[in-house]
Order: C-alpha cells, then structure tokens, then sequence
C-alpha cells in the first residue's frame, strides 16, 4: 500500500478528476461522441462464420446488415469480458476519483453482469457506479451524453446521477422491423416470436418497458408501420416542452431522414440526430429496423443540451 503523500497506482487524490465515463458499443454512441468527451466504449462481440469481431473496431454496420440481407447470414452477440471492464476502470480509476458506466439493460445483455464482476474484482465499490439504462441504443446513448455533458459543466457526482434517473424514468422507444426470424433465434422476445411467427406478414411495432422489448402494436404494411410510430410519438410527445430524439435504423437512412424531419417540426426538440443501429442490436433485428427513441427533458437537462 503506498504511504501517506505517495501516488498509488490508483492515483493522488488531489490530482484526480472527478468523473470518468463507460459505456457499451450497444449505446449507440458515436466516436467523434466519445473522443470529445473521453468516453471509453467497450465493445460488444459479433460472431460470424468461427470468428470474433469487436463491435466498432473491426467490423463495421453496413457489412453485418448487407450480409444479413443478401446472403441471409446468421450473427450472433456476446458479452465484453470481466476482464475488458477491468483493464479500463484500472486505466481510470489512475486519473478520476469516480467512474459512472452506463450500460445496456440488463434484461437484454449480460453487459451488466460482466461490468459488476470486474467492479468486485477491483474492490471498487464506493468509486465506481454501474447504472443499467434499462434499455439499448440511443436510449442508453442520451444517458451518457447527458452524462458527459453535465460532467463538463461540472455538475457533482450526485447530480449527474439524478439526472440518468430521470431520464432512465422518461425515455421511450417506438421501433418496428420488416422480418422476425432474427428476433426467433435470439430468444429475446420469445413471446413476440410464438406470437408474430404465425403471421409472417404483419410488420410488429416494439417498445422496451422496464427494460424488455414487447410488442406494443402491429401493422400490416412497412409504410404502415412507420407511420403508426411516428404518429404515437407526436401524440405522446407533441405537447412536451423539451424533448430529445433520434430516428436508428439498420439500411434505413433515407425512411430515417424523412422521419425526423416530421419529428423535428412538430416537437420541441433541443437535440436531434439519425444514427445507424450498431450490429450488437441490428444482430437480432437484422436489416429494416427503424427505431425511434425520444425522452422528455426537464429544464436542468434541456439547458445541458440549448
């Protein structure tokens, strides 16, 4: 143990800053996102064909969704490593007094799992906060982007957390998906899959409730389908004062763009974008997926973003 006045391994604490930021590549958050604010991702693993690739690093969304679509390829998904979370929270907890690593949720990845192994490996318990979004994407993405930017004003530990409550509390997803076979072999959403495997016509709409995806409605045209979402979003959104929202898609950018550009004129919006699914979801979805997820904000947080 280092004496009184000696900087440990893990750091001075008159040196260190005051909160570091992790999440998974199931956020959806971009590089540009990351480098700015010093986010570390750990990437998720994609398997195909006897190989492991990190999602991210080394395989990128467009190849995963063309291969799914042309040549009717199979992904599977798996879990970062204790081992992962360990060798980044080491590299933090040298530099900042607290890390918050926000996660995808639990119900649908054991992200969770392997990011708690590692904080119990390090004896860290007091330093580092483990926070399941109870849910994926962007969902978990605008937690940590809030996150990162209360922590660049300088918010305390305290604050940043009560604000990933709120928004934990608040965000929605409305998303729907042209085929159910990747969802059937996942096993995520087994009642989905006995359910809409009967009727492989129809186009399911999905929504995550306290952290599970369930179908929340279906339709029986693609158009139809995006139109029935966007349409439940303005109704449950449209007379909110702030809100923030961004349209995901897996080789849907053009379906996207048109409906954030309804979305943007007819919401208060403080904080918009389109961004393409990471294959740690899209994996399970397969190509199609259009999803739209949107928080409503309290002023504290709509500041964060004006």
């Amino acid at each position: 143990m280092a004496k009184m006045g000696q900087r440990s391994i893990l750091g001075s604490k008159k040196d260190l800053k005051k909160v570091a930021l992790v999440t998974d590549s199931a956020s959806d958050i971009t590089g540009d996102i990351a480098r700015e604010f010093n986010i570390s991702i750990i990437p998720i693993y994609i398997h195909y064909n006897g190989k492991e690739f990190k999602d991210g690093i080394n395989i990128e969304c467009d190849d995963v969704y063309r291969l799914q679509k042309e040549k009717k390829v199979v992904f599977s998904t798996s879990s970062p490593s204790p081992h992962d979370f360990v060798s980044t929270y080491e590299k933090f907890l040298k530099e900042y007094h607290k890390i918050i690593s926000i996660h995808i949720s639990a119900n649908l990845s054991a992200v969770m799992k392997s990011a708690l192994i590692a904080r119990n490996l390090l004896k860290e318990e007091k330093r580092i906060e483990i926070f399941d979004s109870r849910s994926g994407t962007m969902g978990t993405g605008f937690m940590v982007l809030a996150a990162a930017k209360a922590v660049r004003k300088g918010y305390s530990f305290k604050k940043i957390m009560e604000i990933l409550s709120y928004l934990r509390d608040n965000v929605r997803l409305y998303a729907t998906i042209d085929t159910l076979k990747y969802l059937n072999r996942s096993g995520r959403v087994p009642a989905i899959a006995s359910f809409a495997s009967k009727l492989l016509t129809i186009k399911p709409l999905l929504g995550i409730n306290n952290g599970k995806v369930g179908m929340i409605g279906v339709a029986v045209t693609r158009f139809g389908s995006l139109r029935e979402i966007t349409r439940r979003v303005l109704k449950d959104f449209k007379e909110e004062r702030w809100v923030m929202v961004s349209v995901i898609h897996t080789m849907g950018e053009d379906e996207s763009r048109k409906i954030i550009s309804v979305l943007q004129k007819s919401l208060n919006t403080v904080y918009s974008l389109v961004n393409k699914c990471t294959p740690a979801i899209g994996a399970h979805t397969g190509s199609g997926l259009i999803g739209i997820i949107v928080t409503r904000l309290n002023r504290e947080i709509a500041e964060l973003f004006i």
